[in-house]
């Protein structure tokens, strides 16, 4: 669903981050941008769920790890409770299981630590308007992702099967082949 805020207006966004540096940092680097407006900041898990709920953010831009809470669980925890909310992951963690982890917990972008200034806030106006971006350095953990579940893709089950679905496998099982053995 494409998101209501148009380029021309500034994205709201909450960063969160147990790094005073970096928040400043973004906030010294977000404020040169006409579209975003930072409308604050938050340290630990307490003050970004409240914060969230406070601001109503477009934007998230969180980290993976948030002090000894996991950022993962963060961002699944924003986007079931404000599903217009994007999340921007921003990490220095180029791991592939926690790149995978990020998508499945609802991220709309993933980008490493050490991004152009150009690059971050290309990314927060991207994932703004309902657009997903990745660091383009993390090319190839998601297509080892991608071709490591390829070849572990799971097997239907037969529970999952439909009941004439399930008569046939049955028949199959007993040495029945065609319709004429059926009988």
């Amino acid at each position: 669903m494409e998101r209501s805020i148009q380029l021309q207006e500034r994205a709201r966004v909450v960063l969160i981050d147990d790094s005073s540096f970096v928040l400043e940092g973004l906030q010294v680097v977000l404020s040169k941008s006409r579209r975003i407006l930072v409308t604050g900041t938050a340290r630990t898990e307490q003050e970004a769920v409240t914060l969230v709920r406070t601001c109503q953010p477009d934007v998230v831009v969180l980290d993976v790890r948030v002090g000894p809470t996991s950022g993962i669980t963060l961002c699944r925890v924003i986007r079931e409770s404000y599903p217009n909310t994007a999340v921007l992951f921003f990490t220095s963690d180029d791991d592939r299981h926690t790149l995978k982890s990020a998508i499945l917990a609802g991220a709309q972008g993933y980008m490493l630590k050490g991004a152009s200034e150009e690059a971050i806030v290309k990314g927060i106006e991207i994932v703004a308007v309902g657009q997903a971006i990745m660091d383009q350095r993390l090319t190839p953990q998601l297509l080892a992702w991608v071709r490591e579940g390829k070849r572990t893709a799971p097997r239907e089950r037969v529970e999952d099967c439909s009941s004439a679905d399930r008569r046939i496998l049955s028949l199959i099982a007993v040495g029945k082949s065609n319709k004429r053995d059926r009988t």
